[in-house]
């Protein structure tokens, strides 16, 4: 049998809680990696974070991490950073519109305005003491800066207030120095310019020589959208959001239901 590549989303379709994978969908991708195929987990959230969720998979499962800005290839990390440039302004247009942004290394959190309670409510829904992170409130500009060698992506929240959120979106896609993404209508998550989960993916199918034909996607959001057509099987979860539905190829059943299991279980 060729060598597939196979690639999942962790919110809302590896995992069916924001924090665990099911037994079933681990037993049938473990019998896929004994068989020879790879595995990755591609997801918006920091590495440490994304690490949490593969290792209830297999100790083979690998990572695409920060909406591909990091990932797992032969032993390796590879990483592309934000930048100074990005980072001003998505600190300038954030702060215009009182809204809070934080930023991501693989095992830090920077930030530095004190977020509303809502958006610490948020983050706590991915927090996990097992991931080792530290979050430190950083206070100015100049000190988030020395982190840039470190930063790869950033979320700006507003849990409450679309508006402010849409015109931060519309000030930061005019400068063009980032790109842009939304995994919740609640966010925009903050992703190198020219950098994104198909990136990732683009750079592991050169590596490993597993064209697009054998690269297998799920998918549920819209930052899952350019990966999905990165592959020659596309696939959405039953409760995916109508966008993602209409670009894969193919549907199987809600996260809730195991339905990556069930899809390679009938596929393989």
């Amino acid at each position: 049998m060729e060598k597939y590549l196979i690639i999942s989303d962790i919110d809302g379709t590896l995992s069916f809680d924001h924090q665990h994978v099911s037994a079933k969908t681990a037993a049938v991708l473990q019998q896929l990696l004994d068989a020879g195929h790879a595995f990755y987990a591609a997801t918006g959230r920091m590495y440490n974070l994304a690490k949490i969720m593969t290792t209830q998979v297999d100790p083979r499962a690998e990572i695409i991490a920060s909406n591909g800005a990091v990932y797992d290839f032969n032993g390796d990390r590879v990483h592309h950073l934000m930048g100074e440039s990005a980072l001003l302004a998505a600190e300038a247009a954030a702060s215009a519109q009182a809204l809070s942004a934080v930023y991501f290394t693989d095992d830090a959190v920077y930030y530095t305005q004190t977020p509303t309670q809502s958006v610490v409510d948020t983050l706590m829904m991915f927090a996990n003491a097992a991931a080792n992170i530290v979050v430190e409130q950083v206070h100015t500009v100049e000190n988030l800066l020395a982190h840039a060698g470190e930063i790869t992506n950033g979320l700006i929240f507003s849990p409450d207030a679309p508006e402010p959120l849409a015109r931060t979106m519309m000030t930061l896609a005019s400068q063009n120095v980032l790109h842009l993404s939304a995994s919740d209508p609640t966010n925009i998550e903050l992703i190198p310019k020219h950098i994104d989960k198909s990136t990732a993916i683009a750079e592991l199918q050169a590596k490993t020589g597993i064209p697009a034909s054998r690269t297998i996607v799920f998918g549920d959001g819209l930052n899952d959208l350019g990966m999905l057509q990165a592959a020659g099987v596309s696939v959405a979860m039953g409760n995916a959001v109508p966008e993602v539905k209409a670009a894969a190829r193919y549907q199987t059943l809600a996260n809730t239901e195991d339905g990556i299991a069930h899809f390679l279980s009938n596929f393989f």
